[in-house]
């Protein structure tokens, strides 16, 4: 390993006298079916990774398992009351069911859904009026959970939740609805090919006395 390198699979296997499938089984838990390795090799390799000061690769690891447990929340502006309350209702609740939320800000989440960034999204950055979007519509076709917060979009293998009038500044847990539909996307709790529902907050101007 050169001076500044970041240790690799590669060094942890050198290091504790093992092959890089052993290792490689050790740190990603894989260790049920016919796979058989000692307490021993198993405290060995880890001991070797904790020594190297290894951390593995996550994106590549979401790769191989198919699953990332990372969820997109795409969004305009956190200086937006209704942008906020949707990252804040996010990062509330998707640990809770295993997720951690990604917020992206702008045209970002665009490139990082299409190479597999996160397991699914939350599309709030789309422009007012947007009837078809390409990327949406691509990451359809791959079978990625998404849910569209649109008052125009149609859901075509993704689900659209109508926003209504966002004048207003809503409550911390006005945004729930968008995070559950989307964990029940995640969970295998399908409806059809997408579904438009009505947002089940309301953005009512405040009344002043």
């Amino acid at each position: 390993m050169g001076l500044g390198a970041k240790p690799t699979i590669r060094d942890v296997a050198k290091s504790a006298g093992v092959s890089l499938t052993t290792v490689s089984y050790v740190l990603s838990g894989r260790l049920g079916g016919t796979t058989r390795i000692s307490e021993a090799t198993q405290e060995r390799v880890q001991a070797a990774a904790k020594e190297l000061g290894y951390v593995p690769n996550q994106a590549a690891r979401g790769m191989r398992r198919g699953k990332t447990d990372l969820v997109a929340i795409a969004i305009g502006d956190l200086e937006w009351p209704w942008d906020r309350a949707l990252a804040t209702a996010a990062a509330r609740i998707l640990p809770q069911h295993g997720y951690q939320p990604v917020i992206l800000i702008g045209d970002g989440w665009r490139r990082f859904m299409l190479s597999g960034g996160a397991d699914g999204a939350i599309i709030g950055a789309l422009p007012p009026g947007t009837l078809l979007d390409l990327t949406v519509g691509e990451l359809a076709r791959r079978g990625v959970a998404q849910v569209v917060i649109s008052d125009t979009m149609q859901p075509a293998g993704f689900d659209v939740l109508a926003p209504g009038t966002a004048g207003g500044t809503p409550e911390p847990e006005a945004l729930e609805g968008a995070v559950t539909l989307l964990l029940d996307r995640l969970a295998g709790r399908t409806i059809g090919a997408g579904t438009t529902k009505a947002a089940p907050w309301e953005f009512a101007p405040k009344e002043f006395k």
